[in-house]
């Protein structure tokens, strides 16, 4: 069994576990580029945080009391923040690289923000707001949104609005639907997504094409993703498997730019293909 495809049976044995922990989902994640991290290891880090503000927070605390202890801790003392500086550094999408350099994207911040805080007792859930991902917290009584990106700021419905529109284009409109919580899989593949555009970004080809294998593996349907890998495999000479993909994607979306791209590039590998 190849590294690719051990990885991905992992992260699916891990999905399928009814206390899946997204911590280590998103350490599996980092092993694309540290395949030598010890998981076990790492996950130390979460234990030993957990055991600090377990202290500190009072069990007749409210939410909000709690969140805030949780926010002052990890942005004040730890000083963890969001790499403004360098947000498109790959090296923000790996966990164990965040907590390392107490830098990260909204996403992977956002991971370890609802590990310690479910490890706490916390209803936590991520929310998949397009251009920002947020944190939602909430009991039987309140709902909180957490922008862990900017300090832990705790934000209003309308306040998430507002940052929404401040980080996507104005052609997107405003869908209270984006508040919903979503699953650990829409987490995975969003942070792999995410790694997908810095890697294509960077020329890194040969790891863009492992991290969108991962994402055809967990999402084997989305024929975007198998164009995408068809079209980054005909450059690095996965000939065979990229003439299977940009058929696949022609047979479902055959009209449109996307079509008349893959059709040229498979067009291509066939002619080329007989030679080889």
């Amino acid at each position: 069994m190849g590294a690719g495809l051990k990885l991905l049976r992992t992260i699916q044995t891990e999905l399928n576990n009814t206390s899946v922990s997204l911590a280590t989902l998103g350490l599996l994640v980092s092993t694309l580029e540290y395949p030598e991290i010890n998981i076990d290891e790492e996950l130390a880090s979460f234990t030993q945080l957990e055991s600090v503000l377990s202290r500190r927070i009072q069990s007749n605390s409210s939410l909000l009391q709690k969140l805030n202890e949780i926010s002052e801790y990890f942005f004040s003392e730890l000083r963890f923040s969001g790499n403004v500086k360098n947000y498109y550094d790959h090296k923000n999408s790996f966990i164990n690289e965040v907590l390392n350099r107490r830098q990260g994207i909204p996403i992977t911040l956002a991971i370890i923000y609802m590990e310690i805080a479910s490890r706490l007792g916390i209803d936590v859930a991520g929310i998949g707001m397009p251009g920002h991902f947020l944190v939602r917290a909430n009991d039987e009584t309140e709902i909180f949104y957490i922008d862990v990106f900017n300090n832990g700021t705790v934000l209003s419905k309308d306040e998430c609005e507002k940052t929404f529109n401040d980080h996507v284009s104005a052609s997107f409109t405003w869908d209270d639907r984006y508040l919903l919580p979503v699953d650990d899989k829409y987490i995975v593949v969003r942070l792999l997504r995410n790694l997908k555009y810095i890697y294509l970004s960077e020329d890194k080809s040969k790891q863009a094409y492992k991290v969108i294998d991962l994402i055809v593996g967990l999402e084997p349907d989305n024929v975007f993703e198998i164009k995408d890998r068809g079209m980054i495999g005909f450059r690095i000479g996965h000939q065979k498997q990229s003439i299977e993909d940009l058929k696949r994607f022609l047979e479902k979306e055959p009209v449109g730019r996307s079509a008349v791209e893959a059709s040229s590039v498979l067009e291509l590998l066939e002619r080329n293909y007989k030679k080889w």
